[in-house]
């Protein structure tokens, strides 16, 4: 009867028992959750067609980021931000990371300066995807806006524009 008993015992604990994680799988199903979105043409928009700022509106606009030389590009974060974690790193630097909230009156939630010299990198902690803006594009376009889509494959939405949004 005892030796059933055991025999049981020991079976049930076999059976409860998960292995642990393996170091290379762990980190393959992380680098696989916080992979970079690949953009498609629903994503990407080249786009004059909006209600832009005026020319005073846009210089001053310039001037308080300090972005008045071609080698600067604005990107601007507007519309779907709620709190989560953002950070952007340009040309290497980290140089956003913040909690923005979209001001639904204007669709904007923050404006920063990037050097479109290089390629800008926009995660978003909770949802653990990132986009990659190439220097090449961001070069071309003075205002590069973006949107969240969390209902979508790729969570972003980006505007390459030569016109700034209308900010009031």
């Amino acid at each position: 009867m005892k030796k059933i008993l055991f025999i049981l015992l020991a079976s049930t604990l076999f059976v409860t028992c998960k292995s642990a994680k393996t170091g290379s799988t762990a980190s393959a199903n992380k680098a696989e959750t916080e992979k970079a979105a690949e953009l498609t043409d629903e994503n990407v928009i080249y786009s004059d067609k909006f209600k832009a700022a005026t020319a005073a509106e846009t210089a001053a606009l310039l001037k308080e980021l300090k972005a008045t030389e071609d080698r600067y590009s604005v990107l601007i974060l507007t519309r779907n931000y709620k709190g989560e974690e953002i950070t952007v790193t340009s040309n290497g630097k980290q140089v956003y990371r913040d909690y923005p909230i979209s001001n639904n009156a204007i669709g904007i939630a923050e404006k920063i300066r990037i050097d479109n010299t290089g390629d800008t990198e926009i995660y978003d902690k909770h949802t653990k995807k990132s986009i990659t803006i190439p220097g090449s594009e961001a070069k071309k376009y003075k205002y590069i806006h973006v949107a969240k889509e969390p209902s979508k494959k790729v969570p972003f939405v980006i505007v390459y524009s030569n016109k700034v949004k209308k900010l009031k």
